[in-house]
């Protein structure tokens, strides 16, 4: 027999027979081991060597670009610290925030977008907090006004979202008068008219109790039509998202002809994610719905 390794012819006591000593055995397995082949790679199709006994089936390339996109993918997207397996991240900041709320700060009010994604996210964000803040408690501005600085068009929303994304808080509708009235914003005179209580005849001669000039306007409005209306009739269960709580909403009218409820706002009292919260209540009892903002009727699910 001859000896794979070295040639020479040996009797065939060593082993399998294959070679004539331990020392070819193993010279012979380490040649092998040195030995390449060509495959083509199962992503790209380019061809590539590898060992000869390599279970790669990739190139470099393509291996590097899925573990680059498996890192990414466990980034956070507002910090950019590695989440954990189930991508949740551990800092606090972030787990107040979703990545869609900084879309409109971005875009209105001058959040630096490089900074999303990095360590500087939370100095950035409170950044634009501190302008936000000075603005509106401290220079006294209505949110009509900053909304105007920056060209945001949705008003109402900059209030109701914006601010508590940012975790500024809002005025009450009492100090909001006082602060319009100090700086010549509202006439002093006008504060009653515009939120004047008042008890009210229908046209089917009933008395009801109205809380505002703008109730009072759309009762005179149905009036004038002969609808049929009931004030503060109904009382519905509905779950507040923001406090995580159940409350009772009272609607300001329920038209029974066509059952439908009527809320009646102005751009001060409407709390826009309370309202929705509502509005889903309302219609899964089977009721209608209509938003009455600064006397136009207006879709809630567009503020």
């Amino acid at each position: 027999m001859k000896c794979e390794n070295c040639g020479k012819e040996h009797d065939g006591s060593y082993g399998s027979g294959r070679f004539c000593c331990k020392e070819c055995a193993r010279s012979f397995s380490t040649k092998n081991k040195k030995k390449n082949k060509i495959i083509k790679c199962e992503n790209c199709g380019k061809e590539f060597k590898v060992p000869i006994n390599s279970p790669l089936k990739k190139c470099f390339e393509c291996r590097i670009k899925e573990e680059t996109n498996f890192t990414n993918s466990l980034k956070c997207p507002i910090c950019g610290k590695i989440r954990d397996i189930n991508k949740q991240c551990n800092n606090e900041f972030c787990n107040k925030h979703s990545h869609q709320q900084f879309r409109s700060l971005i875009k209105y009010f001058g959040f630096d977008k490089t900074k999303l994604g990095t360590c500087e996210v939370e100095n950035e964000y409170n950044r634009v907090r501190n302008i936000l803040f000075d603005l509106y408690w401290n220079q006294n501005l209505s949110g009509s006004e900053i909304a105007k600085i920056y060209g945001y068009k949705n008003e109402p929303n900059l209030i109701s979202q914006i601010f508590n994304n940012l975790n500024i808080p809002k005025r009450n509708q009492h100090n909001a008068l006082i602060n319009a009235v100090e700086l010549g914003k509202l006439n002093i005179n006008n504060v009653h008219n515009s939120y004047k209580d008042e008890w009210h005849n229908t046209w089917e001669g009933k008395e009801v109790y109205l809380r505002s000039s703008y109730e009072s306007d759309y009762a005179n409005e149905l009036d004038k039509k002969k609808i049929k209306y009931e004030v503060e009739s109904l009382r519905i269960k509905y779950f507040n998202s923001k406090l995580n709580e159940y409350h009772c909403a009272i609607p300001d009218f329920y038209l029974p002809e066509t059952n439908t409820i009527v809320e009646i706002k102005s751009n001060w009292t409407l709390d826009i994610q309370e309202m929705k919260d509502k509005v889903k209540a309302y219609k899964d009892l089977g009721y209608n719905f209509k938003l009455i903002l600064e006397h136009k009727e207006e879709n809630i699910n567009n503020l």
